[in-house]
């Protein structure tokens, strides 16, 4: 059995789905059915390229491993990429499924298992997957609709988009690509940490679920990936005074002389 937890599972799933794929289809009808996005060509290049990029992730890995024949494993990968980029949408899917052939799948399949031997991710579960969802809503709709200034409103703004971006995505990047969103997201606390603190007091809300939402994804990552969790003791303590009223100067002690 083919483990689907680690890219080249994943990269096997996705493609033997296209494959089976009636060849009179067009080509943006197959990638929207297949990696799940909407039917819009913009969505569908973004997960194609993603799903591009995947492939670059497979032979690096591959490579990293001693002792193995490494052209043997990814010698296939050209006719997948071909199957990838460039990419014509309005084009008929048969003169893209020709470079999926049996050999090609065959190999990767190789990929799958001998990545299994050292790369170990585990999976979401549907209903892990959309607690993250709902709470990632749930910051949107409360950072939209708060008194934050206007440029600190747009970068949240952006990490939210970001971290849906990684949940659209997750079929194609895994556990990794929730990761990569979540550190961009804590970078953004920090560098907006000042601002953070000092509106807090008036946007609990938004500080509250931002905080919630970041120890849930560095919960589910961590798990995934089997590391430890990304967020660090300073981080949660930011996020908990940023909801504490600011420190007038009169209440801080005098030094002792």
């Amino acid at each position: 059995m083919i483990d689907e937890t680690n890219p080249a599972g994943r990269l096997h799933k996705i493609l033997v789905l296209a494959k089976a794929q009636h060849d009179n289809k067009k080509v943006r009808d197959v990638w929207s059915y297949v990696l799940e996005v909407e039917s819009d060509d913009a969505a569908i290049t973004k997960a194609v390229v993603e799903l591009y990029s995947l492939t670059h992730q497979i032979q690096s890995l591959i490579k990293m491993k001693e002792g193995l024949n490494h052209e043997l494993y990814l010698n296939s990968f050209n006719n997948i990429e071909r199957a990838l980029i460039p990419l014509n949408l309005t084009s008929g899917w048969s003169s893209v499924k020709v470079h999926l052939s049996e050999e090609a799948l065959t190999r990767l399949q190789f990929c799958a298992e001998e990545l299994s031997r050292f790369y170990a991710e585990d999976s979401l579960s549907e209903d892990e997957l959309k607690n993250i969802i709902e709470k990632i809503e749930e910051l949107f709709e409360s950072v939209y609709s708060s008194t934050l200034p206007d440029a600190l409103r747009l970068a949240l703004l952006e990490e939210v988009e970001r971290l849906r971006n990684a949940i659209t995505m997750y079929k194609i990047k895994g556990a990794k690509g929730l990761k990569d969103a979540l550190q961009s997201t804590i970078g953004a606390v920090v560098a907006n940490q000042e601002e953070l603190r000092t509106t807090g007091d008036d946007n609990r809300d938004v500080i509250k679920k931002l905080g919630e939402l970041i120890d849930k994804m560095d919960s589910f990552t961590a798990r995934a990936l089997k590391l430890k969790t990304i967020v660090s003791k300073p981080i949660r303590y930011l996020l908990e005074k940023a909801t504490e009223p600011d420190v007038v100067d009169s209440d801080v002690p005098e030094a002792e002389t």
